[in-house]
Parts: C-alpha cells; sequence; structure tokens
C-alpha cells in the first residue's frame, strides 16, 4: 500500500470528520531546481498518522495505515492536521530548514510547527524522486508533539534534501 492522494470522512463515535483538507497538493521551492534558474516541484501527501495514533492492544481502531497497522482517531492530532496543509506550504515556498533525526523506521526529517497553544510540532516526512527527474514526492508520515533542543540539532534547507533525493534517485533520507 501507498500513501493515498485524498482521505475520506472518518466516523468517530457519532461524529464525522471531514479529511478533505489533507488532500494532495503541488507546491515549488522556488529557484532551486536541477537546471538553474527554475523551481524544484513537490508533490504532498500526508499518511493517517497526521489524524490517528497507533493502536492499543484491545482497543478499538479507525483505520488502517499505508502498512496495514490499525490506528486510532486522535482529536488533538486532527485539530492540528487543520493547520499543518499551511504550515508544510509556507515551509516548501521558504525553502525552511529541516534535519535529520532518528525514529522507529530509520532514518526521516523534520520540518518543526508552532500551534497556537506554544506547543512544539515534528511533521515527520521523506522524499522521494519522481520520475520527471526535477520534482519529489513529500510524504508526510506523522506529526506529532514533540519536546526538541533546537539548539542541538545541525539542520539544512529543504532544498539539500530535495536536491539529494533527486541527484541519487532515492528515497531521502534513506530508509
Amino acid at each position: 500500500m501507498s500513501i493515498p492522494t485524498e482521505h475520506s470522512p472518518i466516523t468517530v463515535d457519532e461524529g464525522v470528520y471531514d479529511l478533505a483538507h489533507l488532500s494532495a497538493f503541488s507546491a515549488a521551492i522556488p529557484g532551486k531546481g536541477i537546471e538553474h534558474g527554475t523551481d524544484l516541484g513537490v508533490v504532498v501527501v500526508f499518511s493517517n498518522h497526521v489524524y490517528t495514533e497507533r493502536t492499543k492492544h484491545g482497543e478499538l481502531h479507525h483505520a488502517v495505515d499505508h502498512h496495514g497497522t490499525k490506528r486510532t482517531f486522535d482529536a488533538d492530532r486532527y485539530e492540528m492536521s487543520k493547520t499543518l496543509v499551511g504550515a508544510i506550504k509556507e515551509s516548501i515556498s521558504g525553502n525552511s530548514l529541516t534535519h535529520v533525526s532518528k525514529s522507529y523506521g530509520g532514518m526521516d526529517n523534520l520540518v518543526f510547527v508552532e500551534t497556537v497553544d506554544g506547543r512544539k510540532w515534528a511533521a515527520v516526512y521523506c522524499l522521494v524522486p519522481l520520475d520527471d527527474g526535477c520534482s519529489v514526492r513529500m510524504e508526510v508520515l506523522s506529526c506529532h508533539p514533540k519536546v526538541i533542543d533546537e539548539k542541538s540539532i545541525s539542520r539544512r534547507n529543504l532544498s539539500y534534501f530535495a536536491r539529494m533525493c533527486l541527484y541519487h534517485k532515492v528515497r531521502t533520507p534513506k530508509a
């Protein structure tokens, strides 16, 4: 299974939650394309991890992720997902700083988003080269609150990782 480009509404108890805001979209990093003076295209898709959490033993699940793992709706993540799309678009157009951090599945890039209540959220993503040779697919794998000491991490611009993905023609960072 792969990460979907659209998410159907999810029903939890008696409530229905619209997920249309998490449809795939295209954006660009201005002036950072492979050819001098061109933009670097980015197609963004969202895993259901941005509005669910791993289902605990004996708990009711509401969805299954792209790996076949049961997931439970999380209202806090869902509320964050409403602002996540705008934050990701801004991170792409602004060529935001990102860094590599260890996760359960290997190494993933992170973009930090601050919510209105002041909490830091880690938007975890990877980049996959597209067949056109000049665009990448950004797979937003998760978004969750995380305490981070930003002074102790080494960061690079998003375009650095996207260009490495295109140059090496492999998922970045490697799984």
